[in-house]
């Protein structure tokens, strides 16, 4: 491939997915750290929307989809931290 690096973003382990709003910002799921990040268009971060401490228990993170209009999140993880458990779907919402 042919390409130039503008910038890299380090302080994920194992990014399994991405989303992008309308504003330019980028949602990562973090699989490896079970947590979910908003980034900024020049890729730094914002903050750590959801991980394992949250209200909602996050973890293995696999799929995002945003729907601006409703201010929801979806979000495909596992129910517990173990790998066998069945994935769950749940509804977030960004403030």
């Amino acid at each position: 491939m042919n390409g130039v690096v503008l910038h890299m973003f380090t302080d994920v382990n194992s990014p399994g997915y991405l989303s992008v709003d309308s504003r330019g910002d980028i949602l990562v799921a973090d699989f490896g750290s079970h947590r979910i990040l908003l980034l900024n268009s020049q890729l730094q971060l914002e903050r750590v929307l959801i991980n394992t401490d949250s209200q909602v228990k996050l973890w293995w993170p696999r799929r995002l989809h945003l729907n601006e209009l409703a201010s929801e999140l979806h979000v495909l993880h596992r129910s517990s931290n173990d790998l066998k458990a069945p994935s769950v779907i749940s509804e977030l919402i960004l403030l």
